[in-house]
C-alpha cells in the first residue's frame, strides 16, 4: 500500500494541535467597552418604549372610536371611556417622551464619531456604487410614502367600518396599520441616513482595503458587527455597523475579505463583494468612533 491510502485516526495530541489557532492568522482582540455601546443599548431600549407607546395609543384610540360608534353619545363620561382615554393619553406621553429621549441619545452617539478622513488625498471614484447609495435613499423614501398611505387608508377604513367588518377584515386592517406604524419612521430614518452617506462618499471617494474582518464582540444573535479594515500601509481602522437591513453579520469569521471604504465620521460605508452567484457590491453602513492606527 502506498502513502496516499487511508490515513490513520489522529490521537488526542494531534487533534489538540489541529484545533489550535494557526499562527499565520492573527487573532483580533475584542475591543474594550466603548461609551457608544452603552448609549446604543439605552437608545434601543428607548426606541422600544416609544414603539410600545405608539402601539398602545393606536389600539386604545381604535377602541375609543369603536365605543363611541357603538354606544353613542351616552358612552363618553362613563368608566370605560375614562379608562380608555387615560391609558391612551399615558401611551401618547410615553411614546413622545421616550422618542425625544431616543433622539437625544442618537445625537450623543453622533458626537463620538471621528470626523477625520483616512487620508489628505481624495479616494477613488466608483460612480456606480456611489449613485447606488442615492438610489437606496430614494427607495426608502418611496417605502415611507407607501406605508404612510397604507396607514391612512387602513385607519380611515377601520373606524367607520368596524361595525360591519368580520374578524378577518378587521384583523387585516389593524395589522396593516400596525406594520405601517413601524415601517414609516424606519423608512424615513433609512432615507435620511443613506442620503447622508451618499453626500459623504461624494466628498471623500472610496479607499481600497487590503483586508476586511467582520466580528461580533460578544457573539449575541442581534449584536451589531464590528468591521476591522486594514490598508496597504498596515494601518487599521475599527468601524461599527449601524441598524440597517444591509448587515455584515453573514461575513463574520471570513478572513482577508476585499472591500472598499468611503464616507467619514458616522456616515461611512463598507463595500463587500456579493460573491460568485451575484455581481456587484454589497454596501454596509458603518460609523467610525475611533481613529486610524498605524503600526509601530
Amino acid at each position: 500500500m502506498d502513502d496516499e491510502q487511508v490515513r490513520k485516526p489522529m490521537n488526542r495530541r494531534q487533534r489538540r494541535a489541529a484545533s489550535a489557532p494557526h499562527p499565520s492568522i492573527p487573532e483580533i482582540p475584542v475591543a474594550a467597552s466603548h461609551p457608544v455601546d452603552v448609549l446604543m443599548r439605552r437608545r434601543n431600549q428607548l426606541i422600544l418604549a416609544a414603539v410600545l407607546g405608539a402601539l398602545g395609543f393606536l389600539i386604545f384610540g381604535v377602541m375609543l372610536a369603536v365605543g363611541v360608534r357603538n354606544q353613542g353619545s351616552s358612552w363618553p363620561g362613563g368608566p370605560e371611556f375614562v379608562t380608555d382615554v387615560t391609558i391612551m393619553s399615558a401611551m401618547a406621553v410615553l411614546g413622545v417622551v421616550t422618542g425625544v429621549a431616543a433622539a437625544r441619545q442618537s445625537h450623543r452617539i453622533r458626537s463620538f464619531a471621528r470626523s477625520t478622513w483616512l487620508s489628505e488625498e481624495r479616494g477613488s471614484v466608483l460612480e456606480a456604487e456611489t449613485l447606488r447609495l442615492r438610489t437606496l435613499s430614494r427607495n426608502a423614501g418611496l417605502f415611507a410614502a407607501f406605508w404612510a398611505t397604507t396607514f391612512v387608508l387602513a385607519v380611515t377604513s377601520l373606524v367607520p367600518g368596524i361595525g360591519t367588518f368580520n374578524g378577518v377584515q378587521a384583523g387585516l386592517h389593524i395589522l396593516a396599520a400596525l406594520v405601517a406604524l413601524f415601517a414609516v419612521p424606519l423608512s424615513l430614518a433609512a432615507m435620511r441616513r443613506w442620503a447622508r452617506r451618499f453626500r459623504a462618499v461624494r466628498e471623500t471617494g472610496w479607499r481600497a482595503a487590503k483586508s476586511v474582518t467582520v466580528r461580533r464582540p460578544t457573539g449575541a444573535p442581534l449584536e451589531l458587527a464590528m468591521i476591522t479594515v486594514e490598508f496597504d500601509d498596515g494601518s487599521i481602522i475599527e468601524l461599527r455597523t449601524v441598524e440597517s437591513i444591509y448587515r455584515a453579520a453573514h461575513k463574520e469569521g471570513q478572513r482577508l475579505l476585499e472591500g472598499w471604504v468611503g464616507g467619514k465620521a458616522d456616515a461611512m460605508v463598507v463595500l463587500f463583494e456579493h460573491g460568485p452567484l451575484r455581481q456587484g457590491a454589497y454596501p454596509v453602513p458603518a460609523a467610525a468612533f475611533g481613529g486610524r492606527t498605524f503600526p509601530t
